[in-house]
């Protein structure tokens, strides 16, 4: 999977040389790091869907921006209520959209249960769902908990 992203990323470099495109190698290269979480994530097909009206890179830049600025809340608890600079209902939206997109994408892997077809995380993660394996129960919020982590660490 690495090696097809990156040798889609290598042509579309050589192919903006001959035409003597100038590329922006810094959104180029985070753009292939969002492909790669996308698709090892949910599969390949998630990668054309639309996270949000802004693009996946839009809300995970917002996100990294969001847990970069500085709060004075966090110092002054008392504060917290006032939402002083506007943080925590940004929060919210992004965790919005987040957590639409998980749902969307667990609803289509649930009603598409084929077993030809290439398993992903998602699938991985939902094959835990309702187990009686062990003590611990996995249920849809914490599959979605769980697929935020590689999502934000590859921010």
């Amino acid at each position: 999977m690495r090696k097809e992203e990156l040798d889609l990323l290598i042509e579309y470099v050589k192919e903006a040389a001959l035409s003597g495109i100038a590329v922006d190698l810094s959104a180029k290269v985070g753009a292939l790091s969002a492909d790669m979480t996308c698709r090892m994530l949910f599969g390949k097909k998630y990668m054309e869907k639309e996270f949000d009206e802004r693009g996946f890179k839009a809300v995970t830049d917002e996100t990294m921006e969001l847990l970069a600025t500085f709060n004075l809340a966090d110092y002054i608890p008392q504060i917290a209520s006032l939402d002083l600079k506007g943080l925590r209902k940004r929060m919210k939206a992004v965790a919005k959209v987040f957590d639409v997109f998980f749902e969307k994408a667990i609803d289509e892997h649930v009603q598409s249960m084929d077993e030809n077809r290439t398993k992903d995380f998602v699938d991985l993660m939902l094959s835990f769902m309702g187990s009686e394996e062990t003590d611990y129960r996995i249920d849809r919020d914490h599959v979605k908990t769980i697929i935020l982590v590689p999502t934000i660490h590859q921010m």
